[in-house]
């Protein structure tokens, strides 16, 4: 797995970052320097993304634990302040979950609710249901692998094409040039039949038993893009109703912990770290010296 390090063996808490679906972890360049003026930062490209090989597979439980196993191995130590975009928001809950001793706090970077694929509005009922992709997916999520891989995988390639528009404009020259050749130079591979992420079958699992997720009072700060463009609507959700309940579910993750704060980034869309990459440094800062100031009230 591929790593970008900024500030290492400064002492304190680790902050770790994930990127959301279909970035890289490169996407925190903006971001990942500044932190690294005062904490060890470190962004994770998942398995088979970026500069990352294939692992056991894709499944946001096990991006999990093959993000807890690379930090061990690289001595990056805990305590983590985890700093999720998007669906990386997810992964941090996930992360916050299994390892909470691990975890001194939380940043949600416009963070992905886990009811945002599970239901859509029918104007004929007039009721909330449940999508058709949760009600033909799989039932089980496979068990997390914690072996070592034996055999390489058998990989598929594909050309992939990426119009960044003006998203590159903040990034160095040479930060442009390596997001160019990552999407549209070099050729991606993917181990068949592999992708699959198990996203639907584990939002419902975070959605039915939201109180399994419960980060406790484990400090959490919601930063929400308050200048988003409006989605495209259909026939069941309007473009206004689709904003409206993005609202609702970004106010929504504040209850995962009885310490949340959420922060409006007034002139950002949804990727923050881009827009505003100096909202979120400022949110991690506030975050590192929390975790400081715990660190030396609990010395002898």
């Amino acid at each position: 797995m591929h790593l970008i390090i900024e500030g290492k063996d400064i002492i304190g808490p680790t902050v770790v970052f994930f990127h959301g679906a279909g970035d890289i972890a490169l996407n925190w360049n903006l971001v990942l320097p500044s932190v690294g003026e005062f904490a060890t930062a470190v962004a994770i490209d998942q398995n088979g993304e970026g500069w990352s090989e294939h692992g056991h597979g894709m499944s946001l439980k096990q991006q999990v634990y093959d993000s807890h196993e690379v930090l061990r191995k690289a001595n990056l130590k805990p305590p983590y302040i985890l700093v999720g975009h998007s669906l990386g928001g997810i992964i941090a809950n996930l992360f916050a979950v299994e390892y909470k001793d691990e975890t001194a706090g939380i940043v949600m970077v416009d963070a992905t609710h886990p009811d945002v694929v599970l239901k859509m509005y029918n104007k004929a009922s007039k009721k909330m249901e449940w999508k058709k992709m949760r009600l033909t997916a799989d039932d089980t999520i496979p068990p997390v692998k914690t072996s070592s891989l034996t055999t390489p995988k058998e990989v598929m390639s594909f050309q992939p094409r990426k119009d960044f528009g003006g998203m590159l404009d903040k990034f160095s020259e040479k930060d442009r040039e390596q997001f160019h050749w990552i999407y549209n130079q070099r050729r991606w591979t993917y181990v068949k039949g592999q992708g699959k992420t198990y996203e639907a079958e584990i939002f419902q699992m975070m959605y039915e038993h939201y109180e399994n997720y419960s980060l406790g009072d484990i400090p959490l700060l919601v930063i929400t893009g308050g200048a988003k463009e409006l989605k495209e609507g259909d026939e069941n959700w309007s473009s206004k109703n689709l904003m409206k309940h993005s609202v609702l579910l970004q106010k929504n993750l504040l209850t995962l912990s009885s310490n949340s704060e959420q922060i409006i980034a007034k002139q950002s869309g949804h990727h923050i770290h881009i827009d505003e990459p100096e909202v979120v440094v400022t949110a991690i800062k506030k975050l590192v010296k929390q975790a400081h100031n715990t660190t030396k009230n609990k010395a002898p």
